[in-house]
């Protein structure tokens, strides 16, 4: 779906909700609530009718408020301190949050990509992945080949195995430390285990016991 051109916008107001409806070239409807300010978006068929779409909100009412409250709970969360300390609130260094490491002066997960914002987001990831690579690439046993930082829509990662290439979504820039360590983690086991069966979930484990809360953690923000 990602790759469908958008065909027309149009913003449904219904109720108390404000929804932007994109029409493109798919077969079913999908719902997504966005960070940092819980705004709804819907991609539908591009004949879908309204009484259909609101049908489909109405549906999903529960979800929907559930969903925006945790996204507002989160930016709340983030935009209520300074810097992007880690989970230790340490940057990648060890240092105290407000040193020399290059962190913003204030978070700003979920805002629009800038050129700034890009070139921001990369200073601090690539601030941090030396160490967490010396860290976890002899635990996981396999190294990447290149590591790529992207603005991406909707996954935190990805990962070639034939190629061993890693790209890394920038919002981890703007999030806790121990987020873009597991995506990192994730991605190296990749190396090993193409998809996410058994041998995967196993080595998951064994690396990061913790690995499916941070999961869980990071999807509610998506």
């Amino acid at each position: 779906m990602a790759g469908k051109r958008t065909l027309a916008v149009e913003i449904l107001e219904m109720d108390d909700l404000r929804i932007q409806v994109s029409r493109k070239a798919v077969k079913n409807m999908y719902l997504r609530i966005k960070p940092p300010d819980g705004r709804i978006e819907i991609t539908a068929p591009v004949r879908t009718s309204h009484r259909r779409i609101e049908e489909f909100v109405r549906s999903r009412r529960t979800w929907i408020m559930t969903s925006r409250k945790r996204i507002l709970d989160h930016a709340a969360r983030f935009n209520a301190v300074d810097g992007a300390p880690g989970a230790d609130g340490r940057n990648a260094n060890g240092s105290e949050s407000g040193t020399n490491t290059p962190t913003p002066a204030r978070p700003s997960f979920g805002q629009p990509w800038t050129t700034a914002r890009k070139t921001q987001a990369k200073r601090i990831i690539n601030a941090r992945l030396p160490e967490l690579l010396r860290k976890w690439t002899p635990i996981i046993g396999k190294s990447p080949t290149n590591i790529s930082l992207r603005a991406m829509t909707s996954r935190w990662g990805s990962c070639t195995p034939a190629t061993g290439r890693i790209r890394l979504n920038l919002e981890l820039a703007y999030l806790p430390e121990r987020y873009l360590e597991y995506v990192l983690v994730h991605e190296l086991t990749h190396l090993w285990e193409r998809n996410h069966g058994e041998g995967f979930r196993r080595r998951m484990t064994a690396y990061l016991p913790e690995w499916r809360r941070l999961r869980r953690e990071l999807n509610q923000l998506v």
